[in-house]
């Protein structure tokens, strides 16, 4: 009660000024002392120790405050004390390249990198710090951290997650079907155009999707530890039930780490199923490895093997072959991470060469934050293809294919377990046979809760 009195007290202290503050046009004396103002009361809930009520309250005020000195510490401090240390970094960041000798601000960089596990920047900042020769107190507590993270780089932590995501949304062709009505005969075997029924042309639908994800690392020494991933998700369409989907995967790994190197390898196995019936199995055995240099850039090569067994068709099994590389840059306002990839899906029977492909492509991925808990995304896809050999029991000519896939999409975190998105996808994939070529669009809203 005494705690809640006193937040009372801070705020209605400040509130007519506040409201001068969030109006944002204000640039009277009256509108400036109004951002002190509201700076002080940021900075009173803080020496409280009421670094929640305070982190809400900078919430407000970001958008017209954010990148002045004094608002910027109390809101970085607010942000580390309630975990939401993606928010405190960039403020700190901020602080440090406008003021890099006050020493408090490169302290307190230093300490939000140790608590995003940046272990590398942690060090340097921390080391920083001491370069600029603090008090005594401040280089005790710099030698704590700095032992910790010593102990942290030769330590692996158990990790525990569940997540539930329910979506709903609506799909412009979900079975990723041309829209044409005839397949022309210049591409057949047929001496005439081909019409095609409703069911094999572009459909429609909204659906619904949920998913269960339950994910458990568990160290074994100080240097490795075992993980398990196992996954089920289910998407029904509202028009038709030919394309409704239903997967299962479990997923078991062992990783190493070696200072600056992650190594895992795994084994996954997963089943899809359409329309309730069992339809294909895949078993994968995959090894990655992962390099963060000391800036917090990343670098990774994965490399898979796997085998798709087909129910109702035992001619339909393919082996495949899979390589990517890929590089994405450090935890920032603005954060970035390209693949390229290649690979390969050889058909287990020869009759079934037509199946089997062979394909290239790169992905690049772009994020950004936005105030407290917003994020908005984009993700640019290109692929190239070519089949092994052509279906002649159908076509005339080679099946190639060029497939385009960008998305956008934001995502709000209502708390650290509960968010919500919003997904608009547009697919064109243009291929040297007419029934391969189509365009797709979807949009999804989504929420998931993790425990």
């Amino acid at each position: 009660m005494l705690l809640m009195l006193l937040v009372v007290l801070v705020l209605n202290g400040h509130a007519a000024d506040d409201e001068i503050a969030l109006d944002g046009e204000n640039t009277s004396p009256d509108g400036i002392r109004s951002i002190v103002t509201s700076v002080k009361s940021l900075e009173e809930l803080n020496n409280l120790n009421l670094h929640r009520q305070a982190f809400e309250m900078a919430g407000h005020l970001v958008e017209n405050h954010e990148g002045e000195e004094q608002f910027d510490f109390q809101f970085g401090l607010a942000a580390v004390e309630t975990q939401h240390f993606d928010q405190a970094l960039f403020a700190f960041e901020r602080l440090v390249l406008n003021d890099g000798e006050q020493p408090r601000y490169r302290l307190e960089l230093a300490r939000t990198h140790f608590y995003l596990h940046n272990l590398e920047r942690s060090e340097i900042e921390f080391n920083r710090v001491l370069d600029q020769n603090p008090p005594k107190p401040v280089q005790d507590n710099v030698y704590k951290f700095l032992l910790r993270i010593s102990d942290l780089k030769n330590s692996v932590e158990p990790q525990f997650s569940v997540t539930i995501d329910l979506a709903s949304g609506f799909d412009t062709n979900i079975n990723s079907a041309t829209d044409e009505t005839f397949l022309p005969k210049e591409e057949l075997v047929f001496i005439n155009d081909v019409r095609l029924n409703n069911d094999a042309r572009e459909t429609e639908s909204g659906y619904w999707g949920t998913l269960f994800n339950l994910y458990y690392l568990r160290p074994i020494t100080k240097q490795s530890a075992i993980d398990t991933k196992v996954l089920a998700s289910n998407k029904a369409n509202f028009e038709l039930d030919d394309y409704d989907l239903t997967t299962a995967l479990t997923e078991a790994g062992y990783n190493y780490y070696l200072k600056s190197f992650h190594m895992r390898g795994a084994g996954k196995y997963q089943i899809v199923g359409v329309e309730g019936d069992r339809f294909l199995d895949t078993a994968t055995a995959s090894f990655q490895l992962n390099y963060t240099a000391r800036n917090e850039m990343k670098f990774g090569v994965n490399a898979h093997l796997a085998l798709t067994v087909y129910e109702d068709n035992n001619d339909g099994d393919l082996e495949q072959q899979k390589v990517s590389f890929s590089v994405s840059s450090p935890i920032q306002k603005h954060s970035w991470a390209l693949m390229a990839f290649i690979g390969n899906d050889e058909a287990a029977d020869e009759v079934n060469d037509f199946n089997g492909k062979e394909y290239y492509g790169a992905t690049l991925q772009s994020t950004n934050l936005w105030g407290n808990r917003i994020s908005y995304y984009g993700v640019l896809s290109v692929v190239e293809s070519e089949h092994d050999d052509i279906n002649r029991a159908l076509y005339t000519q080679l099946r190639e294919d060029t497939v385009v896939v960008g998305v956008v999409g934001w995502r709000y975190s209502m708390n650290k377990h509960l968010g919500f998105r919003n997904d608009i996808s547009f697919m064109d994939s243009d291929s040297t046979l007419e029934a391969n070529t189509y365009q797709r669009s979807k949009i999804e809203f989504g929420m998931s809760y993790r425990f």
